[in-house]
């Protein structure tokens, strides 16, 4: 017997906590300001409810939206062997394939946000110039992605792109700040 009060006073405890819960949301909500509703009578308005310092001051709880220039890591060129690299502060760049001095694609990109210490950028646009120096499968697609790692110690970059199933890649050496005998060495020499 004793077990059963118990259980019917708990019960009771519960139903008391609902009902002044139940009661205080309803107080709340008849005391928002009302909004002509589309049938004429007034319905609360759920905007109303919003503290006023919530909609007007406070970060914004949306991802934010980069720009190509947002996540710019590098700037600058590299070159190697009929290949060269040209990352600008606008978020733009080019990857071109030389066969000779009029012979070539050029690939613009557009860096992305992503994450890790690679740059990454999708591709935009490719140019052929001339016969071209990319073998059709070498070619990237449109919107496909290019990625950029840029050593350390001596600013180099290694380029990564993938054709269809093909995943492709050149280690490129800076236009600027390396002498005969670190490019000999890097292997870069034009």
């Amino acid at each position: 017997m004793r077990r059963s009060i118990g259980v019917t006073s708990a019960s009771r405890l519960i139903l008391a906590a609902a009902l002044v819960t139940v009661t205080v949301g309803a107080a709340s909500v008849a005391a928002a300001p009302t909004v002509p509703s589309p049938g004429g009578g007034a319905a609360p308005s759920a905007v109303a409810r919003i503290a006023p310092a919530a909609l007007d001051s406070g970060p914004s709880m949306a991802p934010a939206i980069l720009s190509p220039a947002d996540v710019v890591r590098e700037t600058g060129s590299w070159f190697a062997h009929g290949y060269t690299l040209d990352l600008r502060q606008n978020g733009t760049g080019t990857f071109a394939v030389w066969f000779g001095a009029n012979d070539g694609n050029r690939v613009q990109l557009r860096l992305i946000p992503a994450p890790g210490e690679a740059t990454v950028a999708e591709v935009v646009a490719i140019e052929t110039v001339g016969g071209g120096a990319m073998s059709p499968d070498e070619v990237p697609g449109i919107g496909g992605l290019v990625t950029v790692a840029i050593g350390q110690q001596i600013r180099t970059a290694h380029v990564e792109w993938s054709s269809g199933p093909r995943r492709l890649s050149v280690d490129l050496c800076p236009t600027e700040g390396l002498n005969a005998q670190d490019m000999a060495t890097l292997r870069c020499g034009a």
